[in-house]
């Protein structure tokens, strides 16, 4: 008897753990590739000589950063916490080492788009502009940082 609605209880229940985790990667492109984007954008913006130039394209990478920011990173950190406590399939994440490595490389994105956010908000197109080589060093870290958790996620965990 149970068999059966306890298969289909699994079943939903495996239904909505995928869309969870379908959810969390849409999070993790969202936020990724804006800020992949944006250290990239600012990076050429930087040397635009016009300072009203300058001023528009900084006024339009700050509304990026906020859309990219907020729902990428919303949706990232609250499936991922929910992923992690419900764990359905009992795979006690916080014991494995793959997790560890991820979850660094994700602290280090969240320190580069603390920083990141820090230099666009004072950012407004007049005077001295910080040096281009900023943003690229910052897209640089990103991306390695992007590289590290998806190497622990296919790589290490296997």
């Amino acid at each position: 008897m149970m068999g059966g609605s306890g298969g289909m209880l699994l079943a939903e229940i495996g239904a909505g753990y995928g869309w969870l985790k379908w959810i969390h990667v849409l999070g993790v492109v969202i936020y990724v590739g804006g800020l992949m984007a944006l250290t990239r954008l600012i990076g050429h913006a930087v040397r635009f000589e016009a300072e009203q130039s300058r001023a528009d394209a900084y006024r339009i990478f700050k509304r990026m950063h906020k859309f990219a920011n907020w729902i990428g990173l919303g949706l990232m950190l609250v499936t991922g916490l929910v992923l992690l406590v419900w764990d359905p399939a009992g795979k006690h994440y916080m014991k494995q080492g793959y997790f560890h490595i991820k979850l660094t490389c994700i602290l280090v994105l969240f320190a580069c788009d603390f920083v990141f956010s820090r230099k666009l908000l004072r950012l407004e197109g007049e005077g001295p502009q910080p040096p281009a080589t900023f943003f690229r060093v910052m897209h640089g870290i990103v991306g390695l940082a992007l590289l590290g958790a998806l190497a622990a996620l296919f790589l290490i965990r296997g």
